[in-house]
C-alpha cells in the first residue's frame, strides 16, 4: 500500500477555527482587562464588548462557511484525504459554537467586579 500524499496546508483547516478562537478570546478578555483598568465608562466597555463578540462571531461564520464549503470541493473533486476535509468543517463549526457560548455573557453580565 502507497500513502497518498497530503499537502501540510490541508491540516491548518483542522485547527483554523479554534486558532481563530482562542485569538478572539484573549482578545476580548484583555479589551475587558485594560477597560477595567483605565476604568472606562460602562456604556463605553459594554458596546466595545459587543462590537469585538459581533466581529469574533462574524468571523467564525465565514471560518465555518468557508470550511464547509473545501470539504464539499475536496468531496467532489476527489482530492486527496477529503476525511481531513471534513474533520475541518467539523472543528469549525464547533469552534463557531464555542464562541457563541462563551463570547455571549459578554454582552449582559457586568465588566468588571
Amino acid at each position: 500500500m502507497e500513502p497518498t500524499p497530503v499537502p501540510p496546508r490541508s491540516m491548518l483547516v483542522i485547527v483554523m477555527g479554534f486558532v481563530s478562537w482562542s485569538a478572539a478570546f484573549v482578545g476580548l478578555y484583555a479589551i475587558n482587562a485594560i477597560g477595567c483598568a483605565f476604568a472606562w465608562p460602562a456604556a463605553l466597555q459594554r458596546w466595545v464588548m459587543i462590537g469585538l463578540t459581533l466581529i469574533a462571531s462574524g468571523s467564525m461564520v465565514v471560518v465555518a462557511w468557508w470550511s464547509i464549503g473545501h470539504w464539499r470541493r475536496a468531496v467532489k473533486a476527489a482530492r486527496p484525504a477529503p476525511s481531513l476535509a471534513r474533520i475541518g468543517a467539523i472543528a469549525s463549526v464547533a469552534a463557531l459554537a464555542a464562541t457563541i457560548f462563551v463570547f455571549a455573557p459578554s454582552l449582559f453580565v457586568s465588566m468588571c467586579l
